[in-house]
């Protein structure tokens, strides 16, 4: 938690630093000042999302990056040539894959399994001693972000530009979707298969079940998620009001996403490129 508030107090510093010297320079070159000028913009692009395990627990590691659809609004308002001030509401989808021999959450067979355990000196299955199974896991993650950006720009008919800051995330929706057949095994090498007791009382080893599960599991994340954003761009000129840009950036997430830290801590992030048009109001 300290770490949590410690990132966060130091980007809103930040941002609020950068806004400070904004204004400060807007009002010192009086030779710079323009008109007040607002721009709103719509974009869309593609995004390479990730989730980064921040211990060394069996529920948050190995995830890959996944891709997805980004989209969202934009709102500058310029103060000189150079700064802007630029807020957005976006709609992302975050998350991570996961493929191979991994813990495996099926809580029905863990209860029948812990009903036969005991009688034969095997510890409970928890959520500390899970059961593993080879299968395929996904985190669907989706949210709306509210990025706050210092824009720095340079340039006329093609301008280039450079922002940071801080962004608040909210989340919508939380799903882990799982699929594939597979053993179950005691151990996260594989070695050990569950096995049940047969039709003449001798143990056999548990046969292949199915993974195929959509799970809500939007109550183990939180709901606020606080981030920092660093982006590059160039824009064309189409006329006196409106212009095309592109846009490239980089998330991650400060906080921790789970609520409760016996399934591990991971931070969300991702790269963003994307492709919009604004226009002055």
């Amino acid at each position: 938690m300290n770490f949590i508030k410690k990132h966060t107090i130091y980007i809103l510093l930040f941002g609020a630093s950068l806004s400070s010297f904004a204004q400060d320079l807007s009002e010192e070159t009086n030779s710079e000042l323009i008109e007040d000028e607002v721009k709103i913009g719509v974009k869309a692009g593609y995004s390479l999302g990730n989730l980064t395990a921040g211990t060394d627990n069996v529920y948050t590691e190995n995830y890959e990056s996944v891709s997805d659809v980004d989209f969202g609004l934009t709102f500058e308002f310029k103060l000189t040539e150079l700064i802007s001030m630029q807020t957005e509401i976006n709609y992302t989808r975050r998350g991570g894959k996961r493929s191979g021999l991994q813990p495996a959450n099926v809580s029905e067979l863990s209860d029948q399994l812990n009903m036969f355990f005991p009688f034969i000196g095997l510890p409970p299955i928890t959520n500390e001693n899970p059961l593993y199974a080879t299968f395929e896991s996904e985190s669907d993650l989706q949210y709306l972000e509210f990025p706050a950006l210092v824009k720095f720009g340079w340039g006329d008919d093609f301008r280039f530009s450079a922002a940071i800051g801080p962004y608040v995330g909210i989340l919508l929706k939380a799903n882990q979707l799982t699929s594939g057949n597979s053993q179950f095994y005691l151990d996260s090498e594989g070695t050990t298969p569950v096995f049940v007791p047969g039709p003449n009382g001798q143990p056999v080893t548990l046969p292949s079940q199915s993974l195929d599960a959509e799970t809500n599991i939007k109550d183990d994340i939180r709901v606020v998620n606080f981030g920092g954003i660093l982006a590059l761009g160039i824009s064309k000129k189409l006329n006196e009001s409106s212009n095309i840009f592109i846009d490239a950036r980089a998330s991650y997430g400060f906080n921790a996403i789970q609520i409760n830290d016996q399934y591990g801590e991971s931070n969300i992030g991702g790269v963003i490129f994307s492709l919009g048009y604004a226009c002055k109001i």
